[in-house]
């Protein structure tokens, strides 16, 4: 198998060749042009793949300068075909744990560019790097997952490709059947497609498993098919190849007359393509093919021409081959010590060769370590991205949840500050009520007297003594009026000094009363100079003050009065005590205001208590503060 997929490759490196050159001086004109678009991504595409058998190293240059220029240009597509160009080159140069670290990065692209056709032919690429490292069981997992997209793309060429490389894992296998029956499949997609070329070597991959097989006259028919086919695309670099696999056969089937024609045939078409590998090959085949008639001269020639050809190509499996053929040549015809010499140089040769495959199980698995380091590398670094991006979106969360939190506390700030001004409008029509309540109530009932006196002064007929009641009785209602007036401006305006002003204002309320009746009264209010009262506590207050105090005046018949303000860090007491002869609180008239102090004294939060007897009255204000 190793043979024939050599021949293959060296029969299309010779197709390429005549054109590779020519083809690369165009193609790097079209790189001068100074503008990085699609189509130079194209022409680095291009150059990777002409010059990657034969200078691996540029070709890896080029088709990374068109992975740069697509990737700026974001054209997937174009990336993808430059990535799997790289990975071919790599895989030239004999570096696959390189070529497959690029592959999957075409397969990466690929699946961005969303092209099956690509994807089949980067996980068949990958595939076939997988099989030269004797990872079979990768091999198959890559063709079954390049099966899928060659199925989406409808492309019989891709499908036969994968099939065929299905029967070589199979066929490394020594699964024979299996891969006879992935090779019929791959040759008739191989014919759906036109690709005959193809056909031919896939028919000639079975006719070789007949021959292993030792089923000669089903290994000659393939042999032969893949003969015509080749004759009629005039495909002669395979031709030699063919032939040289007939002649194996015949000569195994001791058809030698034929066996004979067929080795003739290929050395003919090795020797027209100056194929040095193929005509040492041919050798070989006369050389068996004599040594099997015993014609040991014949033999010998042909054997020795191979050897020296194949030591020329440093072709061990050759030279072990003729050397083999000359041991046994020199052996039958007498010649012991030529012989022997053939036998020393062929033993030495095949410890070369089981060297040589013991160099290859250990640099495929040396490869095998360094892309699973590579890929557990890859898996550490996609792990450290992971947690990146996990972190990212955790600072993403917690920042939006942040500026969720802000703008609740935003909407429940303008929320509160709204609430508050409803609360202090609120207060301000309880205030504007309560000013037209007392206005209606207190000033109200004073002027509709001086108006029913006036007009009693002004249409009856009075004598002067009556005249002078009336006006008298006018003017203590007016004064009466100007000081509830003044109580209520004093009340509602606004200002720093409210507890001195308060304390004031009761001092020249008390003293004033007191001094009408002659009552001698003693006045200690210090203490609400200390706070800072509101509108409504120095409000009731006063009026508290001044219904207790107008209360002890007009009824108790006390000649002295003492008022008293206290306090601590969280209560003012107000005590207004009289000496007169007290009354009974459990029949107090509702007339006298005090069921109106109570409820001043509730709407402070405080308490109001009253305690008479025969000795006086004494009404407590306690209020928080």
């Amino acid at each position: 198998m190793q043979k024939i997929a050599a021949a293959f490759v060296s029969a299309l490196i010779l197709v390429n060749s005549c054109f590779a050159q020519s083809m690369v001086d165009s193609l790097l004109k079209e790189l001068r042009k100074p503008v990085d678009d699609t189509n130079k991504v194209i022409v680095y595409r291009m150059l990777t793949g002409i010059v990657k058998n034969t200078e691996p190293v540029k070709a890896v240059e080029y088709g990374k300068a068109g992975v740069a220029i697509g990737k700026k240009l974001k054209w997937e597509k174009g990336v993808a075909g430059c990535y799997l160009n790289i990975a071919a080159a790599y895989n030239d140069a004999l570096k696959l744990d390189s070529a497959i670290l690029y592959i999957d990065s075409a397969i990466t692209w690929s699946h961005k560019a969303g092209d099956p056709n690509r994807l089949a032919l980067a996980y068949l690429n990958r595939a076939d790097f997988n099989m030269q490292l004797r990872n079979l069981k990768k091999t198959l997992l890559d063709c079954d997952t390049a099966l899928l997209y060659a199925e989406k793309a409808d492309n019989n060429d891709r499908r036969a490709r994968i099939l065929q490389t299905i029967g070589s894992v199979y066929y490394l296998q020594e699964k024979y059947q299996e891969s006879k029956d992935y090779y019929n499949r791959a040759t008739a997609l191989y014919k759906q497609a036109g690709n005959l070329k193809m056909a031919a070597i896939a028919i000639n991959n079975i006719g070789n498993i007949y021959k292993h097989t030792g089923e000669y006259q089903l290994a000659i028919s393939h042999f032969k098919t893949s003969i015509h086919l080749a004759d009629s695309l005039q495909d002669l670099v395979n031709m030699s190849m063919y032939y040289g696999n007939l002649s194996d056969v015949y000569t195994e089937n001791r058809q030698f007359e034929f066996a004979e024609q067929a080795a003739t045939l290929s050395l003919k078409y090795a020797s027209e393509q100056d194929n040095q590998l193929r005509i040492a090959m041919a050798y070989t085949n006369f050389g068996q093919l004599y040594l099997e008639q015993k014609r040991y001269d014949l033999a010998i020639k042909a054997a020795d021409n191979s050897f020296k050809l194949s030591k020329q190509e440093s072709d061990i499996e050759t030279q072990y081959n003729a050397a083999s053929i000359l041991a046994d040549a020199y052996a039958g015809s007498g010649n012991h010590q030529q012989a022997y010499d053939y036998v020393l140089i062929s033993k030495q040769l095949n410890d070369s060769l089981l060297k040589m495959k013991y160099d290859e199980d250990i640099a495929a698995l040396q490869t095998n370590f360094k892309v699973e380091e590579k890929n557990k590398q890859i898996l550490l670094l996609n792990s450290v991205k992971e947690l990146q991006h996990q972190q990212l979106l955790e600072q993403r969360v917690l920042l939006f949840s942040s500026a969720a939190i802000a703008l609740l506390l935003l909407a429940a700030i303008a929320l509160m500050v709204n609430r508050y001004r409803l609360n202090q409008h609120l207060k301000e029509m309880k205030i504007r009520n309560q000013i037209a309540a007392d206005l209606h109530d207190e000033v109200g009932s004073s002027l509709s007297s001086i108006h029913m006196l006036s007009q009693m002064a002004a249409t009856k007929p009075t004598s002067d003594i009556s005249q002078q009641k009336i006006l008298a009785r006018m003017s203590v209602h007016a004064k009466e009026t100007m000081d509830k007036m003044g109580d209520i401006v004093w009340m509602i305006k606004p200002g720093e000094n409210e507890a001195i002003n308060l304390k004031q204002r009761m001092e020249h309320y008390a003293y004033e009363i007191c001094s009408s009746q002659n009552i001698d009264a003693t006045i200690d209010l210090d203490e609400i100079e200390k706070w800072k009262l509101s509108m409504d506590k120095r409000k009731n207050i006063y009026l508290v003050f001044k219904e207790a105090v107008n209360n002890a005046v007009k009824y108790s018949g006390s000649q002295n009065l003492r008022v008293n303000a206290s306090s601590n860090s969280k209560q003012l007491q107000l005590v207004v005590e009289d000496f007169g002869h007290g009354f009974n609180t459990g029949n107090i008239a509702r007339g006298n205001g005090l069921d109106n102090m109570q409820n001043r004294a509730k709407d402070m939060n405080g308490s109001l208590d009253i305690s008479s007897s025969g000795k006086g009255t004494i009404i407590k204000l306690v209020v928080p503060v």
